[in-house]
């Protein structure tokens, strides 16, 4: 994730803000350093003499708002040549008239987003092999400005 400086989002281009420019901002770059995650959605190689144009593919796979001022964007990154697979679950929102995540949870495997809103977001996260689940719940936090796990 940027730096907060390199945020300078204004809080009114929440809601008007392309998903591929916010997720390029504010999500999980890709899992090697020296790939550069300039454009955030689409293809990106891994670079060398084997690599292909599209090692990594990076999507949206949902986009909403959650509340007046808090916008959702769940990105699946998968490794198309290779064996990987991750969903980064973003919420955005405003603080110091700015654009910021208030939440950020990449997980490497799999993720089902149960429910989302201004209060409470529900994750169910596994690895296929095994079928280990786990669901994770976490609320806003008014004193802390994002969501807190809550202990089950």
């Amino acid at each position: 994730m940027g730096s907060a400086s390199a945020k300078n989002l204004p809080c009114n281009d929440l809601r008007k803000a392309k998903a591929a420019r916010l997720v390029r901002i504010f999500g999980t770059p890709l899992p090697y350093d020296d790939i550069d995650f300039s454009h955030g959605l689409g293809c990106y190689s891994e670079g060398g003499e084997y690599s292909n144009p599209c090692d990594w593919k990076v999507a949206v796979s949902e986009d909403r708002n959650i509340s007046e001022d808090r916008r959702l964007i769940v990105v699946e990154t998968e490794h198309e040549t290779g064996h990987g697979y991750w969903t980064d679950v973003l919420v955005l929102g405003c603080r110091a008239g700015k654009v910021t995540a208030l939440f950020n949870y990449p997980v490497f495997r799999w993720l089902h987003l149960e429910e989302a809103s201004a209060d409470k977001l529900v994750l169910t996260t596994g690895m296929f092999e095994g079928g280990v689940f786990e669901r994770q719940v976490y609320l806003w936090s008014e004193d802390a400005q994002t969501y807190v796990r809550k202990e089950p």
